[in-house]
């Protein structure tokens, strides 16, 4: 088996590819790329050179047909230079590597099949993926969203935002990728360069004149955007999260910031100042420019902020203007986002009439911040905060709430991923405690580690644990923070948000926070005995 992305799988699964895309000769797919070496030889009568022609672009082996072209990537667990035999076997024509040595020249001289050695096999799937779809980007107006949190809620506001002034716009995030009215649901939040350049594609073919996207560290730093153009670069916030795989912070915002890099001087780059690491951007970028925040020098600044369970009301300041703004979306961090949207709509020159329109008519995201409310008067909130920042700001905006209202207690219910970064367990285990009135750690996804593990490293976090309790069934922690539960009183439920799956060892299992949620109230319609 090689390298391979479990997007391919699920995208080929969701939607119709693009498969009349006419073969394309080779010099044409290796324009913009680096190449070490080009070997070629002479197979039987016919010399084999790189005006052969491609069919098909793989970088999994086992997808490979007759006359393709295959990109042997070096992933984290798995290396693809260990299945070019098994690539040639099954009809590639072309095999693309950065180690010259994986397989000998004499092995492409015996079997007909052009080798060529690049730098980087990631760099030369994204440069090559372009070439052959056309280079969609470069048709599309691209902006791009970074950040540790907030990423999902700002493309579904930018996407509302330019939907507003007219335009078609495609999605591609967390969640969802939205082509037209098609919807596939995602495994990352940004795509393998093949399937990314694919869904652009599409995106042209439907004729979308833009494209929102989330941008991972992940696809930063393993060169998946590479060759995009972006229009609009955004970052929300850097917070801890992901250091498992990047290290240290300073690596891990280094990842991010090869998005402002990579910007040209006619983009935009649109910044949170509140973020000290927001701040290193903006005062490195050479391009145009828009601070927002809620500090005094920020250029899109928000005053007069009032929270509620229906929504948000604030007024946004920009250039000597007030701009009033109502939002169903339910949480004081939410400003933030609204503000890295509404600035979106300032540099793609949306009057500020249409801004105000179209985050008044924005939807809540699946999974955000998403309330459920009960019978009984109580309400349970699922959220995808998953790392120490993102379920502060979670918990301070449901006490918030809570004071508000003069409603009841805070119930928390999360668990930390398996074989994902250890050290923000503990952080978020003082989190919950400081911040709530009732914990019920429990698993998230353990993936290979034990669930009861990873409980034992949250609960470092905590001090007192009289109010803490654990359980590391998922379903059975959060019917046990439920069963706490009395009118007033807010359960919060974090970590998985939209997700509708578990992955326990190997296996992905259904699971949905929501639907648990309301099998619980379905259980006790009519029985109000329950809470403690």
């Amino acid at each position: 088996m090689a390298y391979q992305s479990s997007v391919i799988t699920k995208f080929v699964e969701e939607c119709e590819i693009i498969d009349d895309v006419p073969p394309m000769i080779l010099s044409k797919l290796l324009k913009g790329v680096t190449v070490i070496k080009l070997f070629q030889t002479v197979y039987g009568n016919m010399v084999v050179t790189h005006e052969v022609e491609v069919q098909r672009l793989q970088y999994d082996s086992r997808k490979v047909g007759l006359g393709d072209l295959f990109v042997a990537i070096r992933g984290s667990d798995v290396d693809g230079h260990n299945y070019i035999h098994e690539a040639v076997n099954n009809g590639a024509k072309v095999i693309v590597v950065q180690d010259d040595v994986a397989m000998h020249d004499s092995f492409f001289m015996h079997t007909g099949v052009v080798k060529v050695v690049v730098p980087n096999s990631r760099i030369a799937l994204a440069q090559i993926a372009s070439n052959y779809y056309g280079n969609p980007s470069s048709k599309l107006r691209m902006i791009g969203v970074t950040g540790t949190n907030g990423k999902t809620t700002t493309t579904h506001l930018v996407k509302s935002i330019v939907e507003a002034s007219g335009e078609h716009a495609g999605l591609i995030g967390t969640i969802e990728y939205k082509i037209g009215d098609e919807v596939i649901l995602a495994t990352h939040t940004t795509p393998e360069s093949l399937e990314l350049n694919e869904l652009l594609a599409r995106m042209v073919e439907h004729g979308c004149s833009s494209a929102v996207m989330e941008v991972s560290s992940h696809a930063l730093h393993q060169h998946r955007v590479h060759g995009i153009h972006f229009n609009n670069a955004v970052f929300t916030n850097l917070t801890q999260d992901h250091l498992d795989y990047h290290g240290s912070m300073e690596e891990y915002f280094k990842a991010k910031k090869t998005l402002f890099d990579s910007l040209d001087s006619s983009a935009w780059a649109i910044v949170n100042t509140d973020d000290e690491w927001g701040k290193q951007i903006y005062d490195s970028v050479g391009c145009n420019k828009i601070a927002f925040g809620m500090n005094a020098s920020a250029e899109v600044r928000a005053q007069n902020v009032a929270c509620s369970l229906s929504g948000l009301q604030f007024t946004i300041l920009h250039a000597c203007e007030e701009t009033p703004i109502q939002s169903p979306l339910v949480g004081r961090f939410n400003v933030s986002n609204i503000l890295g949207a509404f600035s979106v709509g300032i540099a793609m020159g949306i009057p500020k009439s249409t801004l105000h329109k179209a985050l008044q008519n924005a939807k809540t995201v699946q999974g955000r911040f998403e309330p459920i409310v009960s019978p009984q008067g109580w309400t349970a909130i699922v959220d995808y905060a998953h790392s120490p920042d993102a379920l502060q700001k979670v918990l301070m905006a449901v006490r918030e709430l809570i004071t508000i209202n003069k409603a009841g207690r805070i119930i928390t219910t999360f668990g930390c991923g398996g074989n994902r970064d250890k050290a923000k367990r503990p952080i978020m285990g003082r989190i919950a405690e400081e911040l709530s009135d009732i914990v019920v750690v429990t698993s998230d996804n353990p993936r290979y580690e034990h669930p009861e593990t990873i409980i034992n490293e949250v609960m470092k976090g905590m001090k007192a644990h009289g109010n803490v309790h654990r359980e590391g069934d998922r379903r059975t922690a959060i019917y046990k923070a439920l069963g706490f539960a009395h009118k007033g009183d807010v359960i919060l439920i974090a970590g998985k948000g939209h997700e509708e799956y578990q992955v326990i060892g190997d296996r992905k299992i259904h699971f949905s926070d929501r639907e648990v949620v309301e099998e619980f109230i379905q259980s006790h319609v009519g029985n109000h005995s329950f809470g403690t």
